[in-house]
């Protein structure tokens, strides 16, 4: 009988921190920034700072976040991927620095548009309407955070 008054005790406690961690996971913010490096031969170099908020009182760990820039739903750039755990500490935040590479200037024309990108080259200011996916792992459970960007060139 011990038994299973102690075996219940421990599930019952196990699946409280267990759901804490799931609130806790959904409850993140992220803010991205993205400014233009270069602009080279190859297409743009973009640096995104992504900004992660735990405003829970447990500590969590996350999967190094990854980035992928959209227009109009097709993809302009992506940073790389990093097989890295972190942990973010109670009621703490932890700021990124990531390095995105364009998809390139002949697809930067297809998705951009050929006068568009003709500015952008020629050192013409340029303001750019941008979708930032933000995807990580938080404590094992997939996130992801959208964000309206306007990336000035």
């Amino acid at each position: 009988m011990l038994k299973w008054i102690a075996g219940g005790t421990a599930a019952f406690f196990a699946g409280r921190f267990l759901l804490k961690l799931n609130r806790a996971s959904k409850s993140i913010l992220t803010r991205t920034r993205i400014r233009v490096s270069k602009i080279g031969l190859s297409g743009l170099e973009l640096k995104a700072n992504v900004l992660l908020q735990n405003p829970n009182p447990i500590n969590l760990s996350i999967q190094f976040p990854f980035v992928n820039l959209t227009h109009q739903g097709s993809s302009i750039g992506s940073s790389t991927i990093k097989n890295e755990k972190l942990q973010i500490e109670e009621n703490t935040e932890k700021s990124f620095e990531l390095s995105i590479r364009s998809t390139g200037w002949l697809s930067l024309i297809q998705i951009l548009g050929a006068g568009l990108v003709q500015k952008m080259r020629s050192g013409e200011k340029v303001t750019i309407d941008l979708l930032a996916t933000t995807t990580t792992q938080v404590n094992g459970i997939p996130y992801e955070q959208q964000e309206q960007i306007k990336l000035n060139i």
